[in-house]
């Protein structure tokens, strides 16, 4: 039985974490969806039970309009919250999104997060009508969801062999995506304006993309407004500058940072671990780990999916 939401009207540094309840002893992905919100000092301040969802909320973020997205990528559904705390109508683009991002003339683009036809072992998902898992492939559409463009990405080889476009964020020139293909050896570049792949930003081309046990991999990028990136990666949380250089590592407790994104202050970064179910807050200036939330929900029921910060 569906709970009450008791999510509140949106305020400038408002987290919320897409934390699902799994209940399925059947599918590790698989549960009641919720989005867990806090206030600026990470006090409890309501919950989202996200209305029909089926599997893990990824890929949080707010569009330019103050709008909550996450992603049920396994059912297809897109999930999008109004900045008074209220589950607007989901939309089922007919393939499993992850992560979005928007440019400067109202366009919307969308990461696919899923490529060929099997998924890895303990969990399920949704698929196309020919029986494929997806292709992989970055969506531009307008204003009202009608698909406008496809761009054929590059995706990176790894492991899993089912991912494709899981997170990606847009330059705040808005001329090209970074995105990953998470945990494979690559962090990628597309430029949506010429239509063509671009050199990677990092990448370890060295290390074999199926070997597990070499942990030198991306898993989540994010822009800061300054053009600054962060990426999570197997040890934390990196920080690169316009020239692609790493500039700053956090070294962050436990693997498994599953996303991140600016606080609303800019001197501020936030990222969620989905194995130990830990959100924390980073301060990229003096390097400190200010603070660490717990979720609650550890591997094997690993949840924390997801995390945003409203910046008003």
């Amino acid at each position: 039985m569906l709970k009450t939401s008791t999510m509140k009207p949106f305020d400038r540094g408002d987290i919320f974490l897409g934390c699902s309840y799994l209940d399925d002893p059947d599918d590790d992905h698989k549960g009641e969806g919720r989005i867990l919100q806090f206030d600026k000092n990470w006090v409890p301040k309501g919950t989202l039970y996200t209305k029909g969802t089926t599997y893990l909320i990824v890929g949080c973020t707010f569009a330019p309009d103050g709008t909550l997205w996450g992603f049920d990528s396994q059912g297809h559904v897109v999930v999008r919250v109004s900045p008074d705390g209220q589950q607007l109508d989901n939309w089922d683009p007919g393939r499993g999104f992850g992560s979005t991002c928007w440019d400067n003339d109202g366009h919307q683009y969308f990461g696919e997060y899923f490529i060929g036809d099997e998924i890895w072992k303990g969990t399920t998902a949704k698929t196309l009508e020919d029986g494929r898992l997806g292709d992989g492939n970055i969506y531009k559409f307008d204003a009202d969801l009608n698909l406008l463009q496809t761009f054929e990405v590059e995706n990176a080889p790894e492991f899993t062999k089912f991912k494709g476009v899981t997170h990606m964020t847009i330059h705040p020139s808005k001329e090209f995506i970074t995105y990953t293909t998470e945990t494979s050896r690559r962090l990628m570049r597309y430029d949506i304006v010429n239509d063509k792949q671009m050199d990677d930003m990092d990448a370890y081309p060295d290390a074999d993309p199926y070997d597990q046990s070499d942990k030198r991999w991306f898993i989540a990028p994010t822009y800061m407004p300054d053009g600054r990136l962060l990426c999570t990666a197997s040890d934390g949380l990196r920080v690169y500058d316009e020239a692609n250089e790493i500039i700053q590592t956090f070294d962050l407790p436990g693997y498994g940072w599953a996303q991140c994104c600016p606080d609303a202050d800019d001197n501020y970064a936030l990222a969620a671990n989905i194995w130990n179910g830990l959100a924390a807050r980073v301060n990229l200036t003096t390097g400190a780990l200010e603070q660490t939330v717990d979720s609650g929900f550890t591997a094997p029921f690993r949840s924390l999916a997801g995390i945003a910060a409203f910046r008003g």
